[in-house]
């Protein structure tokens, strides 16, 4: 497989109290609008971190996503290529109502583990959160600073995507 260009880290948007698993993600995105889903052609995510760090793979590793594909690009320079979306479950408070740090320890040590795999098997991979694409700089997903976690975890700067040059 060649070397994905990005690892985007997000969260599925959802109440810090419900789990979900790789099935409910497979039927929300690629369910169509009128059965109360996305409509979309394949899961927007590669994986699923479940609140007790079980991480799941709804996208094998042969298939990365092209991020222009998605429509994140939007036209703005800096991101385009092929991409692995990391997805958290949780993201937002109890009620839903606003987007919070949900993550359990055991989703943070799976993370770290998934990132340090990735940042060895390909050096030249590039980890930002969903909120450092240029086009979706307005949202706060995933409710954490990817690029000051980063550091803390260790990933050298040259895989810590930046958008200034």
């Amino acid at each position: 497989m060649k070397c994905p260009d990005y690892l985007i880290i997000t969260t599925t948007e959802t109440s810090e109290g419900k789990d979900l698993t790789k099935a409910d993600i497979i039927t929300y995105h690629t369910n169509t609008r009128a059965q109360g889903g996305l409509g979309f052609n394949r899961p927007g995510f590669d994986y699923l971190i479940c609140f007790d760090g079980t991480l799941e793979t709804i996208i094998p590793e042969e298939h990365p996503n092209e991020v222009d594909l998605w429509g994140i690009s939007e036209g703005i320079k800096g991101i385009n290529g092929s991409a692995k979306y990391i997805a958290l479950v949780g993201g937002r408070t109890e009620k839903a109502t606003k987007e919070k740090d949900t993550r359990t320890s055991e989703q943070k040590e799976t993370l770290t583990c998934l990132i340090q795999f990735y940042v060895k098997r390909w050096p030249s991979i590039r980890v930002l959160g969903w909120n450092q694409v240029p086009s979706k700089m307005h949202q706060k997903n995933p409710g954490f600073e990817v690029h000051k976690w980063l550091h803390e975890i260790g990933i050298p700067n040259e895989n810590i995507f930046s958008s200034t040059p």
